[in-house]
């Protein structure tokens, strides 16, 4: 047992040790819910854990968008659209369900009121993972297909 100064009460070092880490993990999930930023990953994971999450690298660039996605290399002026060569904005959901081009990877297009329960289904689910991961895979070896031609 130890003495807490701040305190005249010993308690066990298991016993600080546990109510530290509970009081951290609340303020960490408190900043989680109520922060601006991440909130795609946070229809995903809404529950912090000290424990990670087993995504391969593709998953990780196709649920974070930020991936060879004209809609984030724009942000970046990496290239001059986020418009696929297929005319729909470039998005990781737009590659994974309408664009033309990667017919072969596609999923089923959920509507808007469903994306956040679709992207934690897509997460879940190993086969649409496998899916991600083939759907990047092709999207970095044809990259040329994917750019806009500016004229």
């Amino acid at each position: 047992m130890e003495m807490f100064p701040e305190t005249p009460l010993e308690f066990p070092k298991s016993f600080i040790e546990t109510f530290l880490s509970q009081k951290m993990l609340a303020t960490w999930q408190m900043a989680w819910d109520d922060g601006d930023t991440g909130r795609l990953n946070h229809n995903i994971i809404s529950k912090v854990s000290l424990q990670p999450i087993n995504w391969a690298r593709n998953e990780i660039l196709f649920f974070t968008g930020h991936g060879p996605f004209p809609s984030f290399l724009q942000r970046f002026n990496l290239v001059e659209t986020s418009v696929c060569s297929c005319g729909g904005i470039g998005t990781p959901i737009h590659y994974a369900t309408v664009c033309v081009l990667p017919t072969f990877h596609h999923m089923a297009s959920p509507s808007q009121q469903h994306l956040p329960v679709w992207f934690r289904s897509v997460a879940n689910n190993s086969t649409s993972r496998r899916k991600i991961h083939n759907l990047l895979h092709f999207l970095r070896r044809e990259t040329s297909l994917f750019r806009r031609d500016p004229n």
